[in-house]
């Protein structure tokens, strides 16, 4: 290892003439990248003057060695950190024999459980919970889990070199999924900041376009050396290929095109699912509560927590085991702590006979090991499996992807064989090459490392929302609803009027233009209010979907009401942040607004996550890949309500006979006057509490004025006027 501490491996094996050998474009010393996975997490570096050689670190855990820790903290019962990884679950297993574990914070995967609720965004004050149901502020724990990341890589760091090193010689690059909303940018970089991160030094990209963007760099291996030839062969402008990045928690998806420039464009938004190696880790736990009872394996998780992490573990390596055929059977050691579980009630063998597996499976008392058929054990991929195929079969209908020949397969949950065997036999169906990179568990971790040295790896993205404002517009009976607000019987509010698109091309930095004319009255200030929508044709602010991010406030020059005043802006997309700029034409002023996501304040509904539950040997997190109020997450939404094409919409389906499409408008037309007489019950409201207000301050004024009259006599008292 050349010197280097055994806790580290290079990536010496990168073949140089392979890849287009370019200058890193980073001005720090050392490019380090995070990825916060929800099964594992750990980080990954390189230097500028080599920065093809990625170096990992292995974490140990016993007899096991991985190049990534479990995601797993342990915080002391004051919320202060305690340890992470492999070393939380030894102590918290420690602990938990001791029966001093109840007063500790511990969680697993709690990249998974970070919207609690699940209906809102995320925000400043939204909170994990842990494995015994405390809560815990979901920003505090991603600023320890960082934290700890960083740290510790400062100290790998020290022990390669032996030179010490400082944050501030270092850029950041850390990972988010590509199901995650804009916030989940903002949220990472309030974590990393609180650890000391500066802004300048820190970068937010897709999971899926670190892996795709390590495709493009990385030396890659398949059966045959051709094959990785013509995948370099293609790597030509106009070349399109897919990545499917299948993790712990979720599938994520992208498409991208290389540019003239050498850089990468995407073709559609990068999506997915959420389903990966933690779906099928509840069905093998299912399987087992299935076998000796709820009771019993909650009892052994409960009472005998390091047996039960053990036994967590060698089920991940099963998970990951070389190629099983229908012949071969699969064999799992029981630990005696759960055979003792169960001795309680009855044994082993007698819960097996007892059970509907009695005709399947077998136990030998003598090696303490379960016999499962194969089949059995493919079982418990089935629902991942055709969850994850599901989703691939709609997504290959759209029109973007007829050219797209060429799929890459990553992830740390594609090394297992069965789902890498049902991916290629999909692709072979489909007539598509499947590529498998080098180690793929960790083209994410690398790939990011890769982004911080070359420039604008992916220099055009899809926008993933429609953004616009409010906007006044003339009625028009047979297209618009009348529960909008009317003014003069010839406008109506709350029309979405769109700024950007859903689905457009956003370059770096993007910018949009907006020109308003405001008619000016009583007040002296606009408010520019820019709303988010998750459908690509919005009709309207108060739709399901659309949700209010920001406002700008703009002051309005001294001019007669009446007058017309004209304002231009912009709104531009950054990597971490929103920001409006207004100019007032008639004073020329300017002013600017930022927009924070975080804040409790600005919250909507968001459809595609699922019901929250405990993700590790508990409760499902999904029932056939709908959530919580009956929505499919698998489908890629196209025709939802909102998008005036859809069948669905209220300005279609009134054409139709359909008798029970008709009751479902009704329903909707209900919905939307509900939400007509909510609204003018909170203008209601907000008068009643502006009387109090009002009310409020005369009573404070009239108790000022008898203190001022009370002591008045004093006063006069004071000066000793004569008698």
């Amino acid at each position: 290892m050349d010197g280097r501490n055994d806790a580290f491996v290079s990536e010496s094996d990168v073949d140089s003439s392979k890849i287009d050998k370019k200058y890193s474009v980073c001005k720090k010393q050392i490019v380090a990248s995070i990825d916060i996975g929800t099964a594992y997490s750990g980080y990954a570096y390189s230097f500028r003057n080599d920065w093809t050689k990625v170096i990992t670190r292995l974490w140990h855990g016993g007899e096991y060695m991985t190049h990534k820790a479990p995601t797993t903290l342990l915080l002391e019962p004051n919320g202060e950190f305690a340890e992470f990884g492999f070393k939380a679950e030894r102590k918290y297993a420690e602990l938990a024999e001791d029966e001093k574990h109840q007063d500790h914070y511990f969680f697993r995967r709690f990249k998974l459980i970070l919207k609690p609720k699940l209906t809102e965004r995320v925000h400043r004050e939204t909170v994990c919970i842990d494995e015994t149901g405390k809560e815990f502020n979901a920003l505090k724990l991603f600023t320890f889990c960082i934290h700890y990341l960083t740290t510790s890589l400062l100290e790998d760091i020290y022990k390669t070199i032996e030179q010490s090193v400082t944050m501030s010689d270092i850029e950041f690059v850390i990972t988010v999924p590509a199901i995650w909303d804009d916030t989940a940018r903002m949220f990472m970089i309030e974590a990393s900041k609180a650890t000391g991160i500066q802004k300048d030094q820190l970068k937010i990209v897709l999971e899926s376009d670190a892996a795709s963007v390590y495709c493009q760099y990385m030396y890659l291996e398949e059966d045959k050396a051709k094959t990785r030839r013509d995948f370099q062969d293609k790597l030509i402008p106009g070349f399109k290929y897919m990545v499917i990045d299948i993790g712990g928690g979720t599938t994520d998806i992208s498409v991208h095109k290389k540019t003239i420039d050498g850089g990468l464009k995407q073709v559609i938004k990068p999506d997915g699912i959420e389903m990966g190696g933690i779906n099928v880790d509840e069905a093998y736990w299912k399987f087992f509560c299935d076998l000796f009872g709820e009771d019993s394996m909650k009892r052994f998780k409960d009472e005998c927590t390091e047996d039960y992490f053990d036994f967590d573990r060698k089920f991940e390596v099963q998970k990951r085991s070389g190629k099983l055929t229908t012949s071969d059977d699969l064999y799992i050691r029981i630990p005696l702590s759960l055979s003792e579980v169960l001795d309680d009630k009855k044994g082993i063998a007698e819960a097996i006979s007892s059970s509907k597996y009695r005709d399947i499976i077998s136990f030998d008392p003598k090696s303490f090991k379960l016999r499962l058929p194969f089949s059995e054990f493919e079982n418990l991929f089935k629902d991942t499996s055709d969850q994850i195929k599901l989703y691939l079969d709609g997504l290959w209908k759209k029109t973007e992807l007829a050219d797209v020949d060429t799929v890459l397969l990553v992830g740390g949950f594609s090394e297992c064989y069965i789902i890498k065997d049902m991916i290629r036999n999909e692709m072979k169906s489909r007539k598509k090459h499947l590529v498998l990179p080098e180690e793929s568990s960790l083209a994410v971790l690398k790939g990011a490392v890769y982004m911080g040295h070359v420039s604008d790896a992916v220099s055009t993205r899809i926008s993933s929302y429609s953004y616009g404002m409010q906007k006044r517009s003339t009625f028009v009976p047979e297209e618009q609803l009348d529960s909008k607000t009317m003014v003069d019987q010839k406008l109506f509010r709350g029309v979405f009027m769109k700024l950007i698109n859903k689905g457009d091309e956003i370059k770096p930095e993007h910018k949009e233009k907006f020109y308003l004319d405001i008619v000016k009255t009583e007040k002296d200030f606009f408010e520019c209010i820019i709303y988010l929508s998750h459908e690509k044709d919005p009709k309207y602010i108060d739709e399901e979907g659309v949700s209010k991010i920001g406002s700008l406030q703009i002051k309005l020059p001294n001019v007669q009401k009446g007058i017309v005043i004209k304002i231009e802006g912009e709104i531009i997309l950054l990597d971490t942040e929103i920001k409006v700029v207004a100019r007032e034409l008639h004073d020329l002023n300017e002013f600017k607004a930022t927009f924070d996501l975080l804040s409790p304040d600005c919250l909507y509904k968001n459809k595609r996550i699922k019901t929250p539950s405990k993700v590790l040997f508990g409760e499902s997190s999904s029932q056939n890949g709908l959530d919580g109020q009956g929505v499919n997450l698998l489908a890629p939404k196209e025709g939802s309500f909102n998008d005036c094409t859809s069948p669905d919409h209220p300005t279609v389906a009134k054409k139709r006979q359909n008798p029970s499409q008709n009751e479902e408008n009704e329903s909707i037309l209900l919905q939307r006057e509900l939400i007509k007489i909510q609204r003018e019950w909170l203008d209601v409201e907000k008068e009643r509490l502006g009387i109090e207000r009002e009310r409020l301050h005369i009573d404070r004024r009239r108790l000022e004025m008898e203190e001022q009259a009370r002591r008045v006599p004093t006063l006069y008292e004071a000066k000793k006027w004569p008698q």
